[in-house]
């Protein structure tokens, strides 16, 4: 019994000894064996068809990103979804594998990374100054079916009929939107805003008032005035003449304190007048805007000269003889 069972084990270790070395011939063969390449042939369509064989490859990077793929299938992929700017269709070929390239005639052009830098220009990330706020970007989330086994038979050429729409799935959720009045492109911070309701930016304000500072046939008081009232009519979007009188006695409401501390009663009295010779304004919006400046005048803790009262009451007499 013993000497069988002896016997046994000799033979088993016979075994695993020969199959481990077997093993080993085989690996030591495979390392010495080179590795063949495989070589990738980039033809370019254009001009109905004209095929322009270019250079051949021995590598399966990516000739536009320089991206090592390892292997064919990970190549056809990334370009397919990487650079959709052409259509890639895989061709077996005995030395390796032809890629035919054309451009892609669905291809619109719209941006497709992330929404927060679209607008961003090179450099824009060292320059910022401060936190800025970002876009809300919503990540859709699909329900994928059960992944199929990779094939290569996926890129090759389709036939007529069945024509694989070369475009993006979703569009115009991450294009680049301007200002309506400006034509500068709309920053992030600025998505919440509309851009119709901008009646005054800051750089329009600034630019009407250095074009009133140009004029030389009226004084700094009328100037002044003037700036106030464009400003004024800027703000709350008044267009039409009828609206002159609302405009008026909300000027007077809003204005009527600076108007006072910078002794311009008489220049907004002339600026009504003139309005009134076009036939903008009545003479009892004259008589109610003046009244509400003397009221505002009352009112202020620090009252000022006599000229001041002077002059809206000096109101009084033009509509009388008006």
């Amino acid at each position: 019994m013993e000497t069988r069972t002896s016997n046994h084990r000799a033979a088993l270790m016979t075994v695993k000894e020969s199959v481990s070395t077997d093993i080993q011939t085989r690996k030591e063969q495979v390392l010495c064996e080179p590795r063949q390449k495989l070589r990738i042939f980039y033809q370019f369509l254009y001009n109905n068809n004209t095929r322009q064989q270019t250079e051949a490859r021995d590598d399966l990077h990516c000739p536009w990103c320089t991206l090592n793929c390892s292997k064919l299938y990970s190549l056809l992929k990334h370009l397919k979804l990487s650079h959709s700017r052409f259509i890639f269709n895989y061709v077996p070929h005995p030395k390796g594998a032809r890629i035919d390239v054309s451009i892609n005639e669905c291809y619109d052009g719209s941006y497709v990374g992330n929404p927060q830098d679209i607008h961003s220009q090179p450099g824009f990330a060292f320059s910022r100054n401060g936190p800025v706020k970002r876009t809300a970007v919503t990540h859709i989330l699909v329900c994928r079916p059960k992944r199929t086994k990779p094939s290569l038979s996926e890129f090759l050429e389709s036939e007529d009929g069945e024509l694989e729409q070369q475009r993006t799935y979703v569009s115009g959720h991450n294009r680049l939107y301007f200002h309506s009045d400006s034509c500068m492109p709309l920053r992030p911070q600025e998505m919440e805003e509309d851009s119709e309701d901008e009646r005054d930016p800051e750089w329009l304000r600034e630019k009407t008032a250095t074009q009133l500072d140009e004029f030389t046939d009226v004084n700094e008081g009328e100037k002044e005035v003037m700036k106030l009232w464009n400003l004024h009519v800027m703000k709350y979007g008044f267009i039409a003449d009828n609206q002159m009188n609302q405009a008026i006695m909300l000027f007077a409401e809003n204005t009527g304190a600076h108007i006072i501390r910078r002794n311009l009663c008489r220049n907004f009295l002339l600026h009504l007048v003139s309005m009134h010779d076009f036939n903008l304004v009545s003479t009892a919006t004259i008589d109610r805007a003046m009244a509400r400046l003397r009221q505002i005048q009352e009112e202020l803790p620090d009252t000022e000269e006599q000229q001041q009262d002077h002059t809206v009451v000096s109101a009084g007499s033009y509509n009388g003889n008006a």
